[in-house]
């Protein structure tokens, strides 16, 4: 085994041991928008003075392809926050997994070498 696969292999034990740390992870964002409603006389027509309402949290995702948004309170978003850091924490250690594999894989086969 070389230097280099001893770093990998600690590396992988590394990336296994934070991702088993992580806890929950909840795919998506969370954003804020201000709306307009539909009333035509509210205070939120005014075009010189931008008076919308909220800002309104949503939650959104990805459902079978589909965009997805599901309107949160402020505590709500409070709370999810954290798991959708998880997400994406998670799907970076996953392509750094994945870049170790193709690593191993090209010195194994001696895939690169000319």
């Amino acid at each position: 085994m070389t230097d280099s696969d001893d770093h990998d292999e600690r590396e992988v034990a590394r990336i296994c041991a934070e991702i088993g740390a992580l806890g929950r992870c909840l795919p998506g964002s969370i954003s804020a928008r201000l709306l307009r409603c539909g009333n035509p006389k509210c205070r939120c027509r005014d075009a010189e003075v931008d008076r919308r309402h909220g800002p309104y949290r949503y939650w959104t995702r990805k459902v079978g392809g589909k965009t997805a948004s599901r309107l949160l309170s402020a505590e709500q978003a409070r709370r999810y926050q954290p798991w959708l850091d998880n997400d994406r924490r998670l799907r970076a250690l996953t392509r750094e997994l994945e870049a170790l594999a193709i690593r191993a894989a090209e010195r194994a086969e001696g895939w690169g070498e000319k």
